[in-house]
């Protein structure tokens, strides 16, 4: 397992024609199975699977867990804005 992407490559790649999208991470915790699914949508509603799933890896001594983040990379030219609405965590 590569838990150090230090590579930084792209999973998937979804051309997008409009201005706002949903993100939204399944986590699956049963019998230590710890695997997270990652999904994108377009209206909200409907869910799309993207990338791979994650297979997340508790050790010690250094942290016991994954941290998710949300940042704008730009690739053509420096500077932009993205615009997160909101970060919700739930059950």
């Amino acid at each position: 397992m590569n838990r150090d992407d230090a590579e930084g490559q792209d999973i998937e790649a979804i051309p997008l024609s409009q201005e706002k999208i949903w993100l939204r991470i399944d986590h699956d915790f049963r019998d230590r199975t710890d695997k997270a699914y990652f999904f994108y949508s377009l209206n909200g509603t409907t869910w799309t699977p993207i990338g791979d799933t994650l297979q997340m890896a508790y050790d010690m001594p250094d942290f016991c867990g994954q941290r998710y983040m949300l940042f704008n990379f730009a690739t053509q030219q420096t500077g932009g804005i993205v615009d997160f609405d909101w970060f919700n965590v739930g059950e």
